[in-house]
């Protein structure tokens, strides 16, 4: 499969006709601002909400640790909420946790992998709680709920993370729909040396991508996974140690002026609906039984028999079909209590994830689907 693949840059050549900015298709915001990382944007926000030791934020347990460092190492309270077999916040929990706990300032929900969460249900629960919420979108970027607007509309401040997305080194977009919380910053970091060598890092990253798109034998692919893994963590290492505000690269500003958005939105949709369509082994059952082209998703992510997942990874991986977790930097599950965090422990040891990425054409789609159907 990988050396049937197209080149990543082949979609995102610029051309002659004019390319939509990024911002227009996030939703519209009373402020916001747009960094190097979503971790110096956490960080921002904990600032302008004036969060203290007393005060206490609510995250789920399966959560990006991109996400709960800043709030740890900003030395407020982290607290974690429940969630169910989707990965969405148990109303029931939750509500108990906010009755029982005056502190808790901020609750952090995401839209797991570009399916959207329900935010109503949730801020009706925390009116006249004095409870932000911060919507991260980092999985989600260019959803709509299916109502329509954007996601990210919903909470009171939205995250965006573009390199979870799209081919660029670093960008971070963070959105305040309170008209009296601005967030405009004006104390960026100039780039440093470190910092320059992480965005190097991570294009480093995206063209061993590449590479591995064209390999053509297991053997081959499994060098270049190695590699693109070593040259993540270059990159992870200083982003996730330097909360600092720093300008998006000029790597990232070009690029994403070269990138034809529609289309790329247009093929993960056609992607995402051929395997829904299309997928009829009971080996995998989808996370969200329910898709429809308001959500764009990272990636698509299925249950699996826990005891066969590496038998069934290994068995499409010498097909050259390339199956992934989500596990490494996810797991805070607090140590003994699984029991507690069923759905959390019960996805990080069933799940893998299959991909709809832009890159694959419709006839690609096909080769992955007949193989996953014979498993």
């Amino acid at each position: 499969m990988f050396h049937i693949l197209r080149q990543l840059d082949k979609n995102h050549k610029s051309s002659e006709k004019v390319r939509r900015d990024i911002r227009s298709y996030l939703p519209p915001c009373e402020d916001s601002c747009f960094a190097s990382t979503g971790r110096s944007l956490v960080s921002l926000l904990i600032r302008r909400l004036g969060l203290t030791a007393e005060d206490t934020c609510l995250i789920p347990a399966y959560v990006p640790e991109g996400l709960i460092r800043p709030l740890r190492e900003s030395g407020i309270q982290v607290q974690f909420y429940t969630v169910d077999d989707k990965l969405f916040a148990n109303l029931d929990d939750l509500n108990r946790q906010i009755e029982n706990d005056p502190s808790i300032r901020l609750l952090v929900l995401i839209h797991p992998f570009g399916f959207e969460q329900p935010v109503r249900p949730i801020k009706e629960l925390l009116s006249e709680r004095n409870i932000a919420i911060l919507e991260d979108c980092a999985q989600s970027l260019f959803g709509t709920s299916i109502e329509g607007p954007p996601l990210g509309m919903g909470g009171d401040f939205s995250l965006f993370s573009l390199n979870k997305f799209l081919p660029v080194p670093d960008g971070a977009i963070l959105q305040s729909n309170n008209p009296n919380m601005l967030i405009t910053a004006d104390d960026f970091v100039e780039g440093q040396t470190e910092q320059q060598a992480s965005i190097l890092a991570y294009e480093d990253h995206l063209h061993l991508n590449h590479e591995l798109l064209q390999a053509r034998t297991p053997d081959t692919a499994q060098g270049f996974l190695e590699k693109t893994g070593h040259a993540y963590e270059r990159y992870y290492t200083f982003v996730n140690r330097d909360l600092r505000l720093f300008l998006p690269s000029l790597t990232t500003k070009k690029r994403l002026k070269q990138i034809d958005f529609n289309t790329f939105i247009a093929k993960r949709i056609s992607n995402t609906r051929l395997l829904y369509a299309e997928l009829k082994q009971t080996t995998f059952k989808f996370v969200y039984e329910n898709w429809t082209e308001n959500y764009i998703p990272m990636t698509v992510p299925v249950y699996v028999a826990p005891e066969h997942r590496d038998e069934i990874i290994a068995k499409l991986f010498s097909q050259n079909i390339l199956l992934s977790t989500l596990i490494d930097k996810w797991n805070y599950i607090p140590p003994d209590r699984e029991e507690i965090f069923q759905a959390e422990a019960r996805f990080i040891n069933s799940h893998l994830l299959l991909p709809i990425n832009e890159f694959l054409s419709p006839s690609h789609m096909e080769t992955i689907i007949n193989a996953l159907n014979k498993v």
